[in-house]
């Protein structure tokens, strides 16, 4: 077995570990909250590790054909986000008073 081979091992466990405690952080970030918007960010982590671990994957086994799953995950990722933003956004509506959000925030009034 050469250095070269050992070297990679290595780095490849590091990086994996890495990726798993990020994966661990915003799971707990999800689970913990405490507003619909830290949920929504651990669940950006959550995809985004996700992305990293097949793109890396992919860069390892010098094979691309898991590039249409990297841009189903990202677009919904992104979808995801825009949802809870215009849900969480109150209304330039004049007449809409804001009241029919169900938010954390709402609900301390």
């Amino acid at each position: 077995m050469s250095a070269a081979v050992v070297v990679m091992g290595i780095g490849i466990a590091l990086v994996l570990a890495l990726l798993g405690a990020t994966l661990a952080l915003a799971v707990f970030r999800i689970v913990r909250g405490p507003t619909i918007l830290d949920r929504m960010i651990g669940s950006d982590m959550v995809l985004t590790t996700v992305l990293v671990v097949i793109a890396a994957a992919m860069v390892i086994r010098r094979d691309l054909t898991a590039v249409p799953v990297l841009v189903v995950i990202a677009a919904t990722s992104v979808f995801a986000t825009i949802a809870v933003a215009r849900a969480v956004t109150p209304s330039s509506d004049p007449s809409d008073d804001g009241t029919d959000v169900t938010t954390p925030e709402r609900s301390e009034r």
